[in-house]
This record gives structure tokens, C-alpha cells and sequence, in this order.
């Protein structure tokens, strides 16, 4: 065999809350904090300010992850929904201070996964006739895929936090896979994307270990799985 194996490092994970009843795939956008006279956005408020309006809805119960310039890393759960066009996300009472012009990117990322498989499995309906001469026969009359990533527990994770929200809330999300580039002629791996249900989210805490926080999630309707994106 010519060609490499293909690894996994560099497999991202992310995951968009979906408004209720809509299964549309989430706009991806970036949300930059825009402070008064370049002041942190002060702990305690309710508004963070943005530089550039909002591009695609954001639904209410949504986490996100603000990094600043310095690498320090601030959650903010949206305590409404961020509309097309809005300059200022609502939020829940902030537990800290977020930077000016710290940035944030949605959908977001789920962090610290020690893997991110994707199972897939058809449901064959079969006869045996006759005039089959006792071989089964049949077809798969449905298809399922689902995803599974364990990892760390980490609280500034607002992938995770999300999934927390959509579990107690009986709310759907979208996930999207990423593999790493197969070689330098592409610029993205193998993707695959849906909206999803969260069916498993427990966490472990062994005596003499880490905290880990796995997700299981299973994908509803169309997945979209599309092969890897050659550079231009």
C-alpha cells in the first residue's frame, strides 16, 4: 500500500444549539466583544457589545467561549435569542469579566476529546421463501448514524456546557466532525454534520484520575457526510 495511514490528531468537534422545530444548519460566524473605550466587559452585566452585527441566529441557552489576545478564556450563556443583525448578545449574569476584543466562534467546540467515532448501522428487513431456496433475502428499509467522543471534563468548555443545556432541555443540536487534511493537496478532512440528539452525557470520577465528560449523540433525518475538500 502506497499511501499513508490516515491519523486522527487534529479531528475537531463542534456543536451548535437548533431553535426549537428547526433543523437548518446553523451560520458559522465569529463574535468579537467591543467594550466601551476598550474597557472588559464587567462582570455582573447582562449585554455583552459586539464589534460586528450578528450574522445568523444564535438561539437563547447557547454557551460561548470568549478568548482574548492573552489566551485567557471566559463562558457566556445567552439568556435570549441573538437575532440577525443584533449588536449586543443578551446573556446570563456574567461570572467573570470578558476582555475587549476577545473572540468567540460558533458553532462551537467541544475540547479535550480523547475521541470523536461515528457509527453507523442499517435495518435489514428479510424474508425466506420457497422459492428462495432457504438464502435469505431482503433490503435495508432505514439507516442510522450516531457519534460518540469521550474526554476530559472541562469547565470552560461551552461545547459541553451546551450539550448540558440541549440533555435538561430536550433541545436538538447540530454537530460537525472534522478530520484532519489527508495530505497538503486538500485543505479539510472528511466531513460529517446533522442535526442531532444528546442520548449519553455522564461523567466519571474515578478516586485516582481525571474528571471526564463523555457525549454520545445520535443523528436525526439526513446526515450530510462529505468528502475531503482539495485546495484551489
Amino acid at each position: 500500500m502506497s499511501q499513508a495511514i490516515q491519523k486522527s490528531k487534529g479531528t475537531k468537534l463542534y456543536l451548535a444549539l437548533l431553535p426549537t422545530g428547526v433543523r437548518a444548519k446553523p451560520v458559522d460566524q465569529t463574535l468579537t466583544t467591543s467594550g466601551a473605550s476598550n474597557a472588559a466587559i464587567a462582570k455582573g452585566v447582562t449585554s455583552i457589545p459586539l464589534e460586528q452585527p450578528v450574522t445568523g441566529l444564535i438561539p437563547k441557552g447557547q454557551w460561548l467561549l470568549f478568548k482574548d489576545t492573552d489566551g485567557v478564556e471566559r463562558l457566556a450563556q445567552l439568556s435570549a435569542d441573538a437575532t440577525v443583525g443584533a449588536t449586543a448578545l443578551a446573556v446570563y449574569t456574567l461570572p467573570e469579566a470578558i476582555a475587549d476584543a476577545a473572540v468567540a466562534e460558533f458553532p462551537v467546540r467541544i475540547q479535550a476529546r480523547s475521541g470523536a467515532s461515528v457509527g453507523r448501522s442499517a435495518n435489514l428487513q428479510s424474508s425466506i421463501t420457497f422459492d428462495s431456496g432457504s438464502e435469505r433475502d431482503g433490503t435495508t428499509t432505514s439507516r442510522e448514524r450516531s457519534l460518540s467522543a469521550g474526554g476530559n471534563y472541562l469547565y470552560y468548555d461551552a461545547g459541553l456546557r451546551t450539550a448540558e443545556y440541549a440533555y435538561e432541555n430536550d433541545q436538538e443540536v447540530w454537530v460537525r466532525r472534522v478530520l484532519p487534511p489527508p495530505s497538503d493537496a486538500y485543505s479539510a478532512g472528511k466531513l460529517t454534520e446533522g442535526p442531532s440528539a444528546i442520548t449519553s452525557i455522564p461523567d466519571e470520577v474515578p478516586a485516582d484520575g481525571f474528571v471526564s465528560q463523555n457525549l454520545e449523540v445520535a443523528f436525526l433525518g439526513y446526515c450530510n457526510e462529505i468528502q475531503p475538500k482539495a485546495k484551489t
